[in-house]
C-alpha cells in the first residue's frame, strides 16, 4: 500500500498515512487527531536542480571528448 500526504480539513493537521488507493478515493481514511474523513491530498515538490543551456560546458556536444576545459561550449 502506498503512503499519502493528507491534510485534515477539520483540524488542519497534516499526516503521512499508509492506505489503499480505494480508501483514499472513497474518503475512508480517518484523521488520526480528530477522526474526520474530510482529508485532502497535500502535494509537495521534490528538490532538484536543472542545468540549463546557459552553462557552456553542459551545452557543448563535445564535452565527452574535451572534458571540463572544453573550448567548444564557450563559442556556442
Amino acid at each position: 500500500m502506498p503512503f499519502y500526504d493528507l491534510k485534515c480539513k477539520q483540524c488542519d493537521t497534516e499526516h503521512n498515512i499508509m492506505a489503499s488507493m480505494r480508501d483514499k478515493e472513497e474518503k475512508l481514511i480517518p484523521c488520526p487527531v480528530c477522526g474526520s474523513t474530510d482529508m485532502e491530498t497535500v502535494y509537495k515538490g521534490a528538490p532538484f536542480v536543472l542545468k540549463g543551456l546557459s552553462d557552456p560546458v553542459a551545452a557543448c556536444p563535445h564535452q565527452h571528448i574535451c572534458g571540463a576545459a572544453c573550448p567548444h561550449g564557450a563559442s556556442a
